[in-house]
């Protein structure tokens, strides 16, 4: 991805000041259920690991029902775009009072982005969206899920990516092959099939990877469900024969 693409500047800790994990939400500002990176950085704002906005385009940041609204003026297509987002409370609800000091933050930086220099004009064809890999053209996002279980311990990490179907096969095979072997060691076996069959559902819908091939995929991430049922069958079992 090119640096000098406005719309695909890399997301690095270092370039931010600010970085968090949000909510997709819909125009009421309530969750839509898809999680996204959010970082603020000296001249672009991120609303996914993968789509940067130069802070001087920013027009408004406001709060829309529990949620808030990001527009912006997409200054190459001369259009005004926007995205919405919401932060959860842990457990049940909506964290407005986070929401609140992410929107102060945004407009802070994006009033200091205007004593910076000018971003320079930007051509449509820079920023056609490209695969993060190779530079193949018309790519599709890959919305996946890698899952670490150990014991009582579960991590959960989205992963947005942008990719050919080559190399979106690739992905989805290594976060599944993944979860198969590390997301099992605990009590994350009880979500580790759902979790791996939305990424296997997200590669056969971007014709990443094929039926028969999704089908066998399914079976293999299935082996916690069935262990449980052997389990539960084995207690009824012994239960009526005792």
């Amino acid at each position: 991805m090119s640096t000098d693409n406005p719309f695909r500047q890399r997301l690095r800790r270092a370039d931010v000041s600010f970085k968090t994990w949000l909510r997709e939400a819909d125009a009421r500002g309530k969750d839509a259920g898809g999680n996204t990176d959010f970082a603020i950085g000296r001249d672009y704002l991120w609303i996914a690991f993968d789509f940067s906005i130069p802070l001087r385009w920013i027009r408004n940041v406001d709060p829309v029902g529990p949620g808030f609204t990001v527009v912006w003026q997409n200054a190459v297509a001369g259009s005004e775009e926007q995205a919405f987002f919401c932060v959860l409370r842990t457990g049940w609800g909506y964290n407005t009072k986070k929401r609140d000091k992410i929107v102060a933050l945004v407009r802070e930086a994006i009033s200091k982005s205007s004593a910076l220099p000018p971003q320079r004009t930007v051509t449509a064809a820079e920023v056609l969206p490209s695969c993060e890999k190779c530079g193949e053209l018309s790519p599709e996002v890959y919305d996946l899920s890698w899952l670490t279980s150990f014991l009582m311990y579960v991590i959960r990490k989205s992963d947005r990516r942008v990719l050919c179907r080559a190399h979106g096969a690739v992905r989805v095979r290594t976060v599944t092959v993944y979860n198969l072997t590390f997301g099992n060691l605990g009590i994350g076996l009880l979500a580790s099939p759902v979790i791996s069959y939305r990424n296997i559902e997200a590669g056969k819908r971007n014709g990443a990877i094929g039926h028969a091939e999704a089908a066998v995929w399914m079976v293999l991430v299935t082996w916690p469900y069935l262990l449980v049922a052997a389990a539960l069958a084995s207690v009824v079992h012994f239960v009526v024969t005792f």
